[in-house]
């Protein structure tokens, strides 16, 4: 049996500028992995070429043994593939219960209103309010989305990746601006989504939050893979050290 995913040697170079050079690791059916690394060490441009927004430079990318090379975000995600972002956006103007019925016509209607007003029928409207009340939000469907606070923010844009039945979702920094109660909510949440069978791969700067959901962790630093391991490896590793921290004559 194969990799769920495969980096396989992937450069991206914008205009001159190597944003990652030659990464590569695998990552496997089930696995909550963790992607980590100073700002600027490439992870978001690696979502990115994931879930083709960019196309690679060189090397490959492949997803339950598919490659990913010049296919777009609308057919990635029909694959299997969601993601969130790391500045988190709801519709402007749509409640939340209409922020997740977008997203589950998006497969189904080009237009971005058609999405919403004509994919509001008795069995979306039935699977919106089940991924609301998964991520728990189903007491929330009537309010703005842009008004949520941040943290329910978050948990809005993980319902709107849900929403396109994926194998694998991309999380990106999902703890950033929550505070240590909703940082802990929104680990058992990430628990319970890995729990039905969905994989996740996590960009996440707290630390303690990565090391509390990851078995395995990838460290980037400006744009190559510098460490890959268990989180007790990773913690104590001298180059991961020096990444986040810099060289003592440095100082």
């Amino acid at each position: 049996m194969g990799h769920l995913l495969e980096i396989d040697d992937v450069t991206k170079h914008f205009e001159g500028l190597k944003a990652l050079e030659n990464v590569s690791f695998t990552m496997e059916e089930g696995e909550i992995l963790g992607l980590i690394g100073p700002n600027g060490a490439g992870k978001t441009t690696l979502f990115n070429l994931i879930t083709g927004t960019f196309p690679v430079t060189s090397g490959a990318i492949r997803f339950n043994g598919t490659d990913l090379a010049g296919m777009g975000p609308s057919k990635v995600a029909a694959l299997g593939i969601g993601r969130t972002f790391q500045i988190v956006r709801p519709f402007a103007g749509l409640t939340v219960e209409e922020n997740v019925l977008v997203a589950l016509g998006v497969s189904h209607y080009t237009g971005f209103w058609k999405s919403v007003s004509r994919y509001r029928t008795t069995d979306t409207l039935a699977a919106a309010r089940e991924l609301l009340g998964r991520v728990g939000l189903g007491n929330l469907a009537d309010r703005k989305g842009e008004n949520l606070p941040l943290g329910l923010k978050k948990r809005l844009e993980i319902a709107r990746a849900l929403a396109l039945r994926p194998k694998l979702i991309l999380l990106d920094e999902p703890a950033g601006g929550l505070r240590k109660e909703e940082m802990d909510q929104l680990i058992d949440l990430v628990r319970e989504i890995n729990g039905e069978g969905i994989s996740v791969l996590v960009i996440e700067h707290n630390m303690p939050v990565v090391m509390r959901l990851c078995r395995r962790i990838v460290v980037l630093d400006h744009g190559t893979k510098i460490a890959e391991g268990p989180p007790e490896a990773i913690q104590g590793n001298p180059q991961v050290i020096e990444a986040y921290l810099g060289r003592e004559d440095d100082a």
